[in-house]
């Protein structure tokens, strides 16, 4: 069986609905990797890299239209994303299904004609994208 792995630099897409905000990330998507082992020059992820992922990002809803700022963080990994079959430190981290982020506002949405939003962070999910690398097992 093979498994994309993902190394550094590869892309995350991040769902646009995290609760009740439509979040829009205004940087690139990337994930950094820590693993030791390298797949075609390029250091492997390893599980914990996705902790270190800050994206920034706007967001507004349809209360709140005039946007504010905050950051999208990974906070879990699915099972299938995690091959405990293969090490560099840790588990490497493989494309799978879909990881668990969470949208942390920094500055309030407004709506020109009421307050400003009361910010709380919302869930959402993501998946990592464009990985070319692969391992086979067994």
């Amino acid at each position: 069986m093979s498994y994309f792995v993902i190394v550094d630099n590869d892309t995350l897409q991040f769902g646009t609905t995290f609760g009740m905000y439509t979040v829009t990330p205004t940087e690139p998507c990337m994930i950094k990797a820590s693993g030791i082992a390298q797949i075609l020059n390029k250091k492997v992820c390893v599980v914990g890299d996705e902790k270190k992922v800050s994206i920034k990002a706007t967001y507004m809803n349809a209360t709140y239209p005039t946007p504010g700022t905050g950051s999208i963080t990974i906070t879990s990994l699915a099972a299938d994303q995690q091959a405990t079959f293969a090490l560099s430190t840790a588990p490497l981290i493989v494309i799978g299904s879909q990881f668990i982020a969470l949208f942390t506002p920094q500055a309030p949405a407004s709506n020109p004609q009421g307050p400003e939003a009361a910010p709380s962070p919302q869930p959402g999910n993501g998946k990592f994208m464009n990985s070319q690398t692969f391992v086979t097992t067994g």
